[in-house]
C-alpha cells in the first residue's frame, strides 16, 4: 500500500536526494556533503551544527526502520532504536539560507553592507551605521535614506561636521561599503545551504561570488573545495554590486542639485548666461576692410619755366564712413521690439522676437555689417539689423 513521503526536517532536501533514492545514493550524497560541512574545513562559525544536522539526517535515512517512520510521519519511538537528543541547529536551521533584512528574501546579490550615518551635535560628531544584509533594491534604498539623513542633520557640527559628512555621503554614494570578511562568511554560508537544498546552480554562482572576498589561505581553499564539487554546474547569472550610476546615485545628489538650481535662480539665469559667454574670446569672423586707395598725383608737366608744374587739382571730399558696424560680443536690443530673421535679409522667415533691453551675443555681422547673427539666453537664434544693436550705456 502507497504512502506520502513526508520531509517535515528538511532530511531529503539536506542531503540533495529525492524520496525515492536508494542506499548507494543516500550514502554518496553524504559522503560529498560530509567533505564540505566537516569542521576541519567548513571556517562557518556554526560549523559544528552544520555537520551534526547532515550527520543526523544520513542517520536517520540510512536506517531503514528510521526513514520508514519518517517518510510516514510516526513518532521516533517506533524506530529500532531511540534518537538521541538533537543539539541545537540539529533540525536543519543552521543550513537555511540568509535572507534580507527588508523584503525577506534568500537572492543571489544579498550583501553584508555598512551604510554611513553621521549627526551634528555642537562641537560633537554623532556617527550611527546601519548594517545588515540587504539586496541590491533595498540597499541601495537604504543607502539613500542614509545619505538624505547626512544631509539634513550632519553638517551642524564645528568643526569636522561637514568634513565627517562629506565623507559618509562619499561612502554611501557607492551602495555603502561591503566588509570583506562579513561577505565572504555570509556567501560560503549560502553557497554551501542552497548546496544541501539541491540548487546547484545558485550554489555555484555563489561560492564564485564569494571568492573576491576570500583573504586568507583557509578561506581560499574553501572556496576550491566548493569549486571542485560544483565544476559541472552552470553558474547562474546573477546581477552585479559593483558600482553603476542610477536612480540611488541621483537620488544622493538631489539636495546637491536642488542647491545648485536655487544659486542659479537668486543670481539671475541672464547674469549666469552672460558672464559665460563674456568669457568667451572676442574674433572677427568678417571679412577685413579693403585698403584704401592711394590719391593720386598729378605728373610734373614741362614747360618754359623750369620747375613749374601744373596746378594740382583739389582733392576729393572723401564720403563719410559708413555707420560702424557692431564687433562680436554682447549688446543690448534697443527698440521696443525687433524681429529675429532666419536669414539676413527682411522678407526672410522670423524666428522669434526679441524685446528692449534683452541681452545678446553677436556671433557673426555680414560683409556689408547691415545684418548681425544674435543669440539670445532663451534659445532665440537669428540675424536683426545691426541698427537695433546698442550698448547698455545707450539705455540708461
Amino acid at each position: 500500500m502507497s504512502h506520502v513521503v513526508r520531509d517535515p526536517k528538511g532530511y531529503y532536501i539536506m542531503l540533495g536526494i529525492p524520496p525515492t533514492a536508494d542506499l548507494a545514493s543516500i550514502k554518496r550524497a553524504y559522503r560529498a556533503r560530509s567533505k564540505l560541512l566537516h569542521p576541519d574545513r567548513n571556517p562557518s562559525p556554526h560549523a559544528s551544527a552544520e555537520f551534526h544536522a547532515l550527520n543526523e539526517a544520513y542517520r536517520v535515512l540510512a536506517d531503514p526502520a528510521a526513514r520508514h517512520a519518517y517518510d510516514t510521519g510516526r513518532t521516533g519511538h517506533e524506530t529500532t532504536r531511540p534518537a538521541p537528543r538533537p543539539a541545537p541547529g540539529a533540525d536543519g536551521a543552521a543550513l537555511t539560507p540568509r535572507t534580507c533584512r527588508v523584503c525577506g528574501r534568500a537572492t543571489a546579490d544579498l550583501r553584508y553592507l555598512v551604510l554611513h550615518r553621521v549627526r551634528g551635535a555642537g562641537l560633537r560628531v554623532r556617527r550611527q551605521p546601519i548594517t545588515g544584509v540587504f539586496c541590491r533594491a533595498h540597499g541601495d534604498r537604504m543607502a539613500v535614506a542614509a545619505s538624505l539623513y547626512c544631509w539634513a542633520l550632519g553638517w551642524w557640527a564645528l568643526p569636522w561636521g561637514p568634513v565627517a559628512t562629506l565623507a559618509a555621503l562619499w561612502r554611501n554614494l557607492g551602495g555603502g561599503e561591503a566588509p570583506p570578511r562579513e561577505n565572504f562568511e555570509l556567501l560560503a554560508f549560502q553557497a554551501r545551504a542552497f548546496l544541501a537544498r539541491g540548487n546547484l546552480p545558485m550554489a555555484r554562482t555563489l561560492t564564485e561570488q564569494a571568492r573576491p572576498f576570500a583573504r586568507t589561505d583557509a578561506e581560499r581553499h574553501h572556496i576550491t573545495q566548493l569549486l571542485e564539487v560544483l565544476a559541472d554546474q552552470p553558474a547562474k547569472r546573477a546581477r552585479g554590486r559593483g558600482f553603476r550610476f542610477g536612480s540611488a546615485q541621483i537620488a544622493q545628489l538631489a539636495p546637491l542639485l536642488l542647491i545648485a538650481a536655487v544659486a542659479l535662480y537668486i543670481a539671475g539665469p541672464s547674469k549666469v548666461i552672460g558672464q559665460l559667454l563674456s568669457a568667451v574670446p572676442e574674433t572677427t569672423t568678417g571679412a577685413p576692410p579693403p585698403p584704401a586707395p592711394e590719391p593720386s598725383r598729378k605728373e610734373p608737366v614741362s614747360g618754359p619755366f623750369i620747375g613749374r608744374t601744373t596746378p594740382a587739382d583739389p582733392a576729393p571730399t572723401p564720403p563719410p564712413p559708413p555707420e560702424a558696424a557692431p564687433m562680436e560680443g554682447l549688446y543690448v536690443i534697443g527698440p521696443d521690439s525687433v524681429e529675429v530673421r532666419r536669414l539676413p535679409a527682411p522678407d526672410a522667415g522670423v524666428a522669434g522676437t526679441l524685446s528692449r533691453g534683452t541681452v545678446v551675443m553677436v556671433t557673426e555681422v555680414s560683409r556689408d555689417g547691415a545684418w548681425s547673427r544674435v543669440l539670445s539666453a532663451r534659445g532665440i537664434s537669428g540675424f536683426v539689423p545691426s541698427a537695433a544693436l546698442t550698448t547698455d550705456d545707450m539705455l540708461r
